[in-house]
């Protein structure tokens, strides 16, 4: 180890643990370390972060970060902001005649977002809370239409009175959205302005500047939640950048953001709603690049943490995107990674129902107090207190053995659970496992069979610190016959690994409404015109040769509510290029709905353009691997599939062991986490340094 090593660093803070993962530019070779979240103030656990790593590297802080030329955080903290309601306090400023557009939401507003027994049962149904109640919301006499032309002029006078209002109501942030705005901005630029005079201080966004989706509704939610969570991250990011820039780091922190890659810290500041699912977006995105490596293009990634569970597909070696999220019931006008998640983690708490039944989740003890093993006040039982009576988890090696867990506080959580169900200590684990993992097998086929998939095509790419544990029953419940492992001991923390490796990358989007075939020029045109703007976006070191270019149009048949985005080759030249468009649009709809879905007499219509601009950054190869020595010994493991407890084998590996099939139960204990190969499964080491499992299931 020298000092003229370089490194790029990934930082991804869960709900449970901070991981983060060190590339050695030199080599490509990578470190990690994983410490407790600290969730009263994140930015905390993000420096022991990088002290533990440090250390790791037998390196200071000052002298690892004076090393590091790109450090890339994927943070939580806005997210958190959102589910927790404790973001700024927002006014909201709308066209008049609209005020009521979030509380209006969509037909379907009072089931959005709910599981299928709460939609069956219709009293319990109703609209979530909105973010800006009535009395901060105010509108302002103006008008613009659909073209763009100015049909009534902004009322000066009544804006400023509207915005006073808000202002001596204390609100923290304003949200601007106003009716066209996307075709023409001049009146909500003229609103923010007219903020700025007003309260210098006061956090505003335009709603022209978050998303440029047609439907007023999600466009304004989004602003909305960008103002929501505007001055605290202004606030952590400040706090990140001041922070490492006093401890050595020369170059600027970057930012993962939902639509995958890295962005600037300005563009956190500008709209910082970007940042939402940052951190399980990354380990998509290194899964896409493992999977490009391994030419395995049809992938599900299942990034199970304390916290949540996180699924993704990746079709063709690309992950789905969708331009409209739903995100606490609400639907933004948000372009990110079809990511969705659930609350089942090792922190998932284990509950008695009304009725007499066992639930796990959604709530979660998280890091503080942390499953009742930790030791640390939780005296509720959860997932990993559940693996710990099984016997899937051992107490003395957590966390590398860096963290002691505590069996009789896990065994007492669990009796006290068992008492209430009338069930013994073993089923009640048991049972709290197989609630968990088929609720995650269940998101799975969501992900997958709602998309028009079938998971039987798929391999299922297991990660996070529970990932590989409950990989193999959530698999088995979800059809999927192959499981991946990737990169071992870098499994663990593969969200953070994923920021560390992250392209530069920028999406921009423009709504249109052609009616196909259109003229190849003007769709070059506009295609050109989002190009540039992205590589304007780009650092100006920038090599332009370098740029990866990723273009897309999002299609709907006429008189249709719906679109979906079909992936473009280049800009049309010809008429035939458009032909080819056309008639990709038909086979990406027919694949989603059915074959004889779509309605190609009624014609065919694009909505939006959208163009994606990425700088790529250097990532480790995959390459065949030196295998290495492993540990054998075993210990009793209560398997549900066999009814009781066998004494089980248990491999320890600190890297890819000898080649062969080994036959289930058993288990491959891993620095940071343990692969579980339940009965009737086997796995095996492949040449590249990842753990396969198949599965005796297999279709």
């Amino acid at each position: 180890m020298t000092t003229a090593e370089r490194y790029g660093i990934g930082i991804d803070i869960g709900g449970t643990f901070t991981d983060i993962a060190a590339v050695r530019l030199s080599d490509l070779a990578v470190t990690i370390a994983k410490v407790p979240t600290t969730p009263a103030n994140p930015s905390i656990g993000f420096f022991v972060a990088i002290d533990a790593l440090a250390e790791r590297l037998g390196l200071s802080t000052d002298a690892l970060l004076a090393a590091t030329d790109r450090l890339v955080h994927g943070t939580t903290h806005g997210t958190n902001a959102v589910v927790a309601r404790h973001g700024a306090k927002v006014g909201l400023v709308a066209t008049a005649g609209h005020g009521d557009t979030i509380s209006i939401m969509k037909g379907g507003g009072r089931t959005s977002g709910l599981p299928p027994d709460r939609i069956l049962h219709v009293p319990s149904t109703g609209k979530p809370e909105p973010y800006v109640p009535k009395q901060l919301i105010v509108e302002v006499p103006e008008r613009i239409d659909s073209d763009g032309d100015i049909v009534a002029p902004l009322d000066e006078a009544r804006a400023r009175e509207r915005i006073r209002h808000l202002i001596d109501q204390g609100v923290e942030a304003i949200a601007i959205s106003l009716l066209w705005s996307i075709r023409n901005p001049v009146h909500e630029r003229r609103l923010r302005e007219i903020v700025a005079e007003l309260a210098p201080s006061l956090y505003v966004c335009c709603a022209h500047e978050i998303g440029v989706s047609t439907g007023e509704y999600p466009r304004t939610m989004a602003t909305v939640l960008n103002a929501y969570v505007g001055p605290l991250m202004l606030d952590y990011v400040r706090a990140i950048e001041e922070g490492v820039a006093a401890r050595g780091l020369t170059r600027p922190v970057l930012f993962a953001q939902c639509a995958g890659g890295a962005i600037s810290g300005d563009e956190v500041r500008a709209a910082p709603i970007r940042t939402l699912q940052s951190g399980p977006v990354s380990g998509v995105i290194a899964s896409a690049f493992l999977g490009r490596a391994l030419g395995e293009g049809n992938l599900i990634t299942a990034d199970m943490g304390g916290t949540t569970l996180d699924v993704a597909v990746i079709r063709g070696h690309q992950p789905m995107t969708r331009h409209l999220s739903k995100f606490e019931r609400f639907e933004l006008a948000l372009p990110m990674l079809d990511l969705e998640s659930i609350g089942a983690g090792g922190g998932s708490i284990a509950w008695c129902d009304d009725t007499g039944g066992l639930q796990v989740g959604p709530r979660s003890a998280g890091s503080v107090p942390g499953p009742a093993c930790y030791g640390a006040g939780g005296v509720e039982p959860t997932v990993t207190d559940a693996d710990v009576v099984l016997g899937i988890i051992d107490p003395d090696k957590f966390l590398h053995g860096a963290m002691r867990l505590d069996r009789g506080l896990a065994e007492a959580a669990v009796d006290r659970l068992a008492a209430k169900l009338g069930l013994g200590p073993m089923e009640t684990a048991a049972g709290i496992n197989r609630i968990v993992d088929n609720r995650m097998a269940d998101l799975i086929q969501r992900m997958s069979v709602m998309r028009g998939f079938d998971p039987r095509d798929f391999a299922l790419y297991a990660f996070g610190g529970g990932g590989p544990v409950h990989a193999g029953a959530m698999a088995r419940e979800a059809g999927i016959g192959r499981i991946v492992v990737p990169l071992l001991n870098v499994s663990s923390v593969w969200s953070a690994f994923g920021a560390a490796t992250a392209d530069i990358s920028y999406v921009h989007q423009e709504p249109l409404l052609l009616p196909m075939p259109a003229d190849a020029a003007t769709l070059a045109e506009h295609l050109a015109k989002l190009e540039a703007r992205g590589r304007a976006d780009l650092p100006d070191d920038a090599d332009p040769a370098a740029v990866q270019i990723f273009r897309t149009a999002r299609m709907r048949y006429a008189m249709q509510v719906h679109d979906v985005e079909v992936p473009l080759d280049a800009p049309p030249a010809s008429e035939e290029d458009v032909a080819v468009i056309i008639e990709r649009f038909h086979q990406v709809y027919e694949r989603l709905f059915g074959a004889g879905a779509g309605y190609r007499e009624g014609g065919v219509v694009v909505t939006a353009l959208g163009v994606r601009v990425n700088l790529p950054v250097a990532r480790p190869e995959v390459g065949r691997i030196e295998r290495a020595p492993v540990s054998r010994g075993s210990r009793s493991v209560y398997w549900d599939e066999l009814g009781g407890a066998v004494d089980t084998p248990v491999i320890t590996a600190n890297g890819p062991g000898p080649a062969g099939a080994m036959a289930g139960p058993l288990l491959i204990a891993l620095p940071d986490t343990v692969v579980v190969v339940r009965p009737g499964q086997s796995a095996a080491f492949d040449d590249f340094g990842n753990l396969v499992l198949t599965l005796g299931n297999a279709a």
